[in-house]
């Protein structure tokens, strides 16, 4: 019997347990799903700024916006009242500054706050102080200081004058004036010298945040022998100075300007709360959210910062001097390549905000120099040690006072807060810091790439940044440096788990060196 052909029957359902083949997607069809998705996403990021803006000035114009900061803005005054401060917290204390150690003061005394934390039982570790950092306070760091007392050691953060908890800096007429490096190096060299139960020639470690390192440089320029260790934590390099000083600093006061005229709005606070909430956690739980938050949204804080950006140039410029032609801004276009591509101690993946455990690791910064780090018993770079230590100036009269670095109209160069190198006056003597550094301690932790700080950061700027680590690392007999390729100039000071472990790493190689 034949057997019958039988054709197929598309209508037939799959039997029961199969499942249907699924036909792909067509390629013409998969396109334009896809290019409908990016629309989409283009759309939405377009239309939620355009949406948000519009909300604000409704609530602006509503008179919502300003009423509502008017109250917060009560709020922040009681809540950073200073007497009420100082009831709550017995380890801060005001320390009235006299007229003479800061020009920007007007002649007149002033008050600066204090935070000092000492450890339950007494450690021989040498005490640590936090110069301050570019719109930071005491309150940034207090998640450090309690830590760092934690371990052991007395901890001072202070706020200089105009910053934070401090006096305003006064205006005279309409302005005030800018502090100088030799302003904030005196002020700091007499908070270390008038603190209760310290004796006034005890040698500190600064832990410098940003700004915080020039400002301990700049002290050590000006006062030999008060540092047994530095920690620098990102310090701002010199190419700031040659390189960007101009737009640094013009950038820099028109954004607080705008800022500070935009406070009845509500924006700047706004700005503020979206940027911290993340952080917060890491700055502890001794202040409070208000206080954080408040003390950044007052008139003083854009004021004081807009003068600091001046200030924190001085302070390179000073530091410049101190260096000679050591300094990354003198030397030629090989040996700043050289020195930027020196390998460090350690390459370190971690982000304790996002639980990113501490790995040693391989990986570089996309900012980095080549495929490969030099190493120090390389031949070219023997030779260019060699060099280099012959640059190094070894006394006060060596260090060129009539030049300064900021890239300033020529041929007649002059230093926003003076004259003067650093706004150091002529009699006062600078001290190299190459001799210093041979004595001390030294550790870096440095980020590598300053895409966080500014967006147009060139890659000539951040081999400055690079090249001053091998600076430190050359003229010291004990210096690490740590490069963190995954973490930007911003959030580099968050790890606060590390600064603690490498500052108490720096005190027991100063104890050792002591013995």
């Amino acid at each position: 019997m034949d057997t019958a052909f039988i054709e197929p029957n598309h209508e037939t359902k799959p039997l029961a347990g199969l499942h249907p083949i699924i036909q792909p997607t067509p390629a013409p069809r998969r396109l334009l799903f896809v290019f409908k998705s990016i629309l989409q996403i283009l759309a939405l990021l377009i239309l939620a700024p355009i949406l948000l803006v519009v909300v604000l000035l409704l609530l602006i114009l509503t008179g919502i916006a300003p009423l509502t900061e008017w109250i917060l803005s009560s709020l922040d005054a009681k809540a950073l009242d200073r007497q009420q401060l100082l009831q709550q917290h017995p380890e801060m204390f005001l320390l009235e500054i006299p007229p003479h150690i800061n020009k920007a003061s007007g002649g007149q005394p002033y008050h600066i706050m204090v935070r000092l934390t000492t450890p339950p039982t007494p450690s021989p570790y040498p005490p640590v102080i936090f110069p301050g950092g570019l719109a930071s306070n005491l309150l940034t760091m207090a998640r450090h200081q309690d830590e760092l007392t934690r371990a052991g050691f007395t901890a001072v953060n202070f706020d200089r004058l105009g910053v934070g908890l401090s006096d305003p800096i006064p205006r005279t007429t309409t302005t005030a004036s800018s502090p100088s490096a030799a302003d904030v190096a005196h002020e700091m060299n007499y908070v270390m010298t008038h603190l209760p139960n310290i004796d006034p020639t005890t040698r500190w470690i600064p832990v410098g945040g940003s700004m915080g390192t020039n400002v301990a440089t700049a002290m050590t320029c000006l006062y030999p022998h008060r540092f047994c260790g530095l920690l620098n934590l990102d310090g701002l390099p010199h190419a700031f100075l040659r390189i960007q000083c101009r737009k640094f600093l013009r950038d820099g006061r028109r954004v607080m300007n705008v800022m500070n005229r935009l406070r009845w709005t509500g924006m700047p606070r706004l700005l503020f709360t979206l940027a911290l909430r993340p952080i917060l956690p890491v700055m502890g739980n001794v202040f409070t959210k208000r206080q954080y938050i408040g003390v950044m949204c007052r008139e003083q804080f854009f004021v004081a910062t807009g003068l600091e950006y001046t200030t924190l140039m001085s302070c390179c410029d000073l530091e410049c001097a101190a260096w000679g032609r050591q300094a990354t801004t003198e030397l030629d276009g090989e040996s700043l390549r050289m020195l930027a591509s020196l390998e460090p101690d350690e390459s370190v993946l971690l982000n304790e905000t996002k639980g990113i455990a501490r790995v040693v690791t391989e990986e570089r910064s996309k900012s980095e120099l080549g495929t490969r780090y030099l190493k120090r018993r390389d031949a070219e770079f023997v030779q260019l040690e060699s060099k280099f230590h012959d640059m190094a100036l070894k006394r006060p009269e060596e260090v060129d006072r009539e030049q300064t670095h900021c890239n300033w109209p020529q041929p007649h160069p002059t230093h926003p807060v003076g004259n003067y190198v650093g706004g150091v006056d002529k009699d006062t003597s600078i001290y190299p810091l190459a001799p210093q550094f041979k004595s001390m301690v030294v550790r870096i932790m440095c980020a590598r790439d300053y895409t966080g700080l500014e967006r147009d950061y060139t890659q000539e700027a951040r081999n400055h940044a690079a090249a001053r680590c091998s600076v430190y690392s050359l003229n010291c007999d004990d210096c690490k440096v740590y490069y963190y390729p995954g973490l930007s100039h911003l959030n580099l000071w968050q790890q606060v788990e590390e600064v603690v472990a490498i500052t108490k790493d720096m005190a027991h190689a100063i104890l050792e060196k002591q013995r």
